[in-house]
């Protein structure tokens, strides 16, 4: 998915107060695993939607490997969340390093997730005039991941944004574990009538129009940001701790997966929720694929490191997700691939997954290639129009 659909990394690829010994190459690959964390996030992203809207539904019914789409399926949107987070802290210990306010912190990430809120709107605008304006017009409204983003931004921007030059990491953990506490109730209550859906959706409430309300979907971005700190800091004291940070996310990870599970085998039913929606809203699940993504950051970590500058497919989607994000899903599930909609087996679906990603990476590809220089050409046109506004008129003749 934002970010990308988390928005784009805000620092540059050197650390923000590194130190002089400190190399490119190092801090370069800890940014690079974001990017590679974030294209591996748009990856399974494609597989889910494309299999979800392409695969017949007797197949859905009997096929393992489909039950295992679903599975990592959960991924993705999890994943995106928690690295706006992770870019938001990245952000943060730039602005730290130079002295930025707090003021001036809070109203970048407030303007970025407006930004990102406005975007979400004009995606569902986009695909209700797709589909030949057909269908119920208050899926306009429907609060889906790029909503979620924008407006987890806007209201945790407050909570998480240094503090006198501080990262605000105990903050942004203790706003987890109150929105962690709070999602198995908030998330899936019924509010009053008179507040409009499109308004009470973005807390709680019934699918469709609830797909990631704040609660408990916030606690990723702002588990992200803790995360995030953590990360920098320790990548930038030297390239041995920036290692054991990464290999210590991974082995918390297999702990958190190893703690989820055997509670759930010495007591399956410790927490009883009163549908499996519910469930996945509480601690437990968040655990669990946290948990998940430990592994996940460790060998994006160590790919980049192993890869250097050399050309990453991750790394090159997870700098365009954004763009990815808002292309694929109407190939996945418009009226351009009507004729494939619930008609095709595994096998034929996974011919249409790998099509669907290279198509991506070529449009990811043209995008690196081509928007750069029409960013240049158009700041050239702009400062020549501004110097030409402000040269001296020719004297006129007597």
């Amino acid at each position: 998915m934002t970010t990308a659909a988390a928005p784009a990394i805000a620092a540059s690829t050197s650390s923000p107060s590194a130190t002089p010994a400190r190399t490119r190459s190092s801090s370069a690959a800890r940014l690079d695993a974001i990017d590679w964390l974030r294209g591996f996030a748009v990856v399974l992203m494609i597989q889910t939607h494309l299999y979800d809207a392409w695969v017949s539904d007797p197949v859905k019914r009997v096929s393992v490997a489909y039950g295992w789409t679903r599975f990592w399926g959960g991924v993705p949107a999890r994943l995106f969340l928690l690295l706006v987070g992770v870019s938001l802290a990245i952000r943060f210990e730039a602005q730290i390093a130079k002295n930025v306010d707090r003021a001036t912190m809070v109203r970048g990430v407030v303007k970025r997730g407006f930004e990102i809120f406005l975007l979400a709107y004009l995606f569902r605008l986009q695909e209700f005039t797709l589909s030949g304006f057909g269908g119920d017009p208050m899926n306009l409204f429907r609060i889906d991941i790029l909503n979620c983003i924008g407006a987890s931004m806007m209201a945790i921007a407050f909570i998480v944004a240094p503090r006198k030059g501080r990262p605000q990491i105990g903050a942004a953990l203790l706003a987890t574990a109150v929105v962690l506490a709070l999602g198995p109730i908030i998330g899936p209550m019924h509010f009053p009538d008179f507040i409009p859906r499109p308004i009470s959706s973005y807390f709680g409430g019934e699918r469709p129009m609830a797909w990631f309300p704040l609660f408990p979907w916030a606690a990723w971005p702002l588990c992200g940001v803790a995360i995030g700190h953590i990360w920098v800091r320790q990548a930038r004291i030297s390239k041995r701790r920036e290692a054991l940070v990464f290999l210590l996310t991974g082995i918390v990870g297999f702990a958190l997966i190893y703690g989820v599970t055997l509670v759930r085998k010495i007591n399956p039913y410790i927490i009883h929720y009163p549908s499996d929606v519910v469930q996945q809203m509480g601690p437990g699940a968040f655990i669990y694929r946290l948990g998940m993504i430990g592994p996940m950051a460790t060998a994006g970590w160590l790919v980049c490191r192993l890869l250097g500058d050399r050309f990453s497919v991750m790394r090159q989607l997870g700098r365009t997700s954004l763009l990815v994000y808002w292309i694929h899903v109407d190939l996945c599930y418009g009226m351009v691939s009507g004729r494939l909609h619930g008609r095709l087996n595994m096998t034929w679906a996974t011919v249409g997954f790998v099509a669907m990603t290279a198509l991506m990476l070529a449009v990811s590809l043209a995008k690196t290639k081509y928007a750069p220089s029409w960013r240049r050409r158009r700041a050239k046109l702009e400062t020549a129009a501004t110097a030409a506004q402000g040269a001296p008129t020719a004297p006129t003749s007597a």
